[in-house]
């Protein structure tokens, strides 16, 4: 500042070196004045782009001190969410049912309340659930006693799989599948893969409930299995599962891009596909349907997406046929059909029926 004032009056005072004495006087006074000016308009702008520059440190050190408050709020939470589970999930191999109940509410707990550890909680027990089991109650009394211990243990687990994975929407008459799930059920995990290959399981209740993908390859469902109403959005495999002391029971089921039931050993009981419905690829090869299996209003989307593929085998004495020009769907009954009839016009392109084959006798 003092320079541009000195700088400035050096410059004007030389201007009023040809004036007359008086006029010379007058022009000094003013080249002064305008000096001065100068100099104090030159030291707002320094002034102003100083307070300009701090307001920016300002800013920068707080958005710097945001970042650094929000990394350090997500590693504390990390770190207690770490604490949390790794206890948790270690109760998982104590000798004592009774701890290892507490571990699976524990986990449960806590993916409740972080989901972004829900997948990996749910995977835990998932694990947990394909350890090996015996289906057979042992002889011994202490045997005995273990033996149901656990199997409360792993009915508790498959409890907690499925409760967070029930759709709790209510279908009206006018609305389509699969279901929203209602705004009421915070309970429901959506996004959820389910890999319970080779698992025991026990009167498995999968009745409406969603998962994206789901893997039952080799499993052992013991006792009734219920899927009505389940939703597998993505890609499902049953490949070389057994049904044992009950059926595989998939009242209006919803099958995604792939369901797979190759070398799948439905047991001594009818398979019941009725209402189901298929909107991807289809695979029944080589299973075993001793008491056959039902298709009754069961459907296949006719155009579905064939990124994945476009096949589908069913089983044997089992085909696919498009609806007749004034043929409608047929509906299981109305408070078990996924659509209102009117959303399904005579001769719809859309779907097509699963029926028997050209024998007419679908065997198993």
């Amino acid at each position: 500042m003092a320079s541009a004032v000195a700088v400035s009056m050096v410059v004007m005072l030389a201007q009023t070196e040809g004036l007359h004495s008086a006029q010379r006087a007058t022009a000094r006074i003013d080249a002064i004045k305008t000096a001065l000016t100068i100099g104090a308009g030159t030291g707002c702008a320094a002034a102003s782009l100083l307070a300009l520059r701090r307001q920016w440190l300002n800013e920068h050190t707080h958005v710097r001190q945001e970042a650094a408050d929000a990394i350090a709020e997500f590693d504390a939470r990390e770190r207690r969410i770490t604490e949390l589970y790794t206890p948790a999930a270690g109760q998982l191999a104590s000798d004592s049912a009774p701890v290892r109940l507490a571990g699976l509410y524990a986990l449960e707990r806590l993916a409740q309340d972080h989901p972004d550890h829900r997948q990996t909680i749910m995977n835990v027990i998932c694990a947990y659930l394909r350890m090996p089991f015996e289906v057979i109650r042992p002889h011994s009394a202490n045997a005995a006693a273990s033996w149901d211990q656990e199997r409360v243990v792993r009915i508790t687990a498959q409890g907690i799989l499925t409760s967070h994975l029930f759709v709790g929407g209510v279908r009206g008459d006018d609305s389509s599948w699969p279901l929203e799930p209602s705004p009421q059920e915070s309970k429901f995990w959506p996004g959820m893969e389910l890999d319970l290959s080779g698992a025991t399981l026990f009167d498995l209740d999968f009745t409406g409930r969603r998962v994206e993908d789901a893997a039952f390859d080799e499993a052992r469902f013991v006792g009734r299995a219920n899927f009505a109403y389940a939703e597998f959005i993505g890609h499902a495999s049953f490949d070389n599962a057994h049904f044992e002391q009950g059926h595989g029971h998939f009242l209006s089921a919803w099958f995604g891009l792939t369901i797979s039931f190759d070398g799948t050993d439905f047991g001594n009981e009818q398979a019941v596909f009725d209402g189901a419905t298929f909107t991807g690829m289809v695979f029944f090869d080589e299973a075993v349907l001793a008491a056959g299996v039902s298709f009754e209003a069961a459907r296949g989307l006719a155009n579905f997406n064939p990124s994945w593929g476009s096949v589908r085998r069913w089983p044997r004495g089992w085909t696919e046929r498009p609806l007749g020009a004034d043929e409608r769907m047929p509906l299981l009954a109305p408070r078990f059909s996924r659509w209102p009839e009117i959303n399904l016009p005579p001769g719809s392109p859309t779907w097509t029926l699963i029926v028997p084959d050209s024998a007419g006798h679908p065997t198993s």
